[in-house]
């Protein structure tokens, strides 16, 4: 049970974890000509000296740090509720110690969402290989194990869900977000997915007294797009309890086909 509670404890920090995530030529004179003396003598008009070329200036690129934290983040869950669809693909990796006895596993969720109730999500084991599907379109729900789909009611099909939604950037995000601004480091701005982002990057360790002091350590790498929807993090954790018993975690999300047709219909 130890094994279960630190594993639990390591999923509650991935979903409460407010992580810190922390550039002239000289002018030519003509001689005089000689003219009678009855005419005026003109002075010859001097040649203007070429114009020296001014050297271009190289275009500058507006810096990074004009993407503070707390205005990216700020905006970023109504963002991600405003996409009119995409795909998703989460990790979740982790691994206890308990009295020399080392478990380890690791959870591959596939999501498709397209808003307001058209949802596909595909949970794998991948220890095990065992998976099963649900496809949930208004009040309607299918779930598919041993290769089979079978028609559920929506109770059975939330139940199955909140197994999964957790991972899922459409649940997970706004409560995970919350604590991200305040010491965040803007690391650059990078492609993810063939989206622009603003990279940031942090650890922290002020959640002792939230987590019972399990965790001791934790960081983090978040992916922001210019848009202010979130297309990739990866957090990890570690920690160890009062038993002496250590565990670790490791849990990564990114978006992909943002804002593409994707057609969740009925499996059967």
């Amino acid at each position: 049970m130890r094994e279960k509670t630190l594993v639990l404890c390591l999923v509650l920090l991935a979903l409460g974890l407010v992580l810190s995530l922390t550039a002239c030529g000289p002018k030519k004179e003509q001689p005089p000509a000689e003219l009678p003396q009855e005419e005026t003598v003109t002075t010859p008009t001097e040649e203007p000296a070429p114009e020296t070329p001014t050297p271009e200036t190289p275009p500058t690129t507006a810096p990074i740090t004009e993407a503070p934290p707390e205005e990216i983040f700020a905006g970023s869950s109504a963002a991600l509720q405003g996409l009119k669809s995409y795909r998703y693909l989460s990790l979740f990796k982790f691994e206890t110690e308990e009295e020399a006895k080392i478990t380890a596993g690791s959870i591959e969720i596939e999501g498709e969402y397209v808003p307001p109730d058209r949802e596909h999500v595909t949970w794998t084991d991948l220890s095990t290989g065992e998976k099963f599907e649900v496809t949930r379109i208004g009040d309607e729900a299918w779930m598919k194990e041993d290769d089979e789909w079978t028609e559920v009611p929506v109770q059975v099909a939330e139940s199955m869900m909140q197994m999964v939604s957790i991972f899922s950037p459409a649940h997970s995000w706004g409560t995970l977000y919350e604590g991200l601004p305040d010491a965040s480091n803007l690391v650059d701005k990078e492609v993810v997915n063939d989206i622009s982002c603003f990279h940031y990057a942090s650890s922290y360790n002020q959640w002792g007294a939230t987590f019972s002091e399990e965790i001791t350590e934790a960081k983090g790498d978040i992916w922001i797009a210019e848009e202010g929807f979130p297309v990739k993090y990866l957090f990890q954790a570690s920690g160890t309890d009062s038993e002496g018993n250590s565990g670790s975690v490791e849990w990564s999300m990114e978006l992909k086909d943002v804002n593409q047709p994707i057609s969740i219909e009925p499996p059967m």
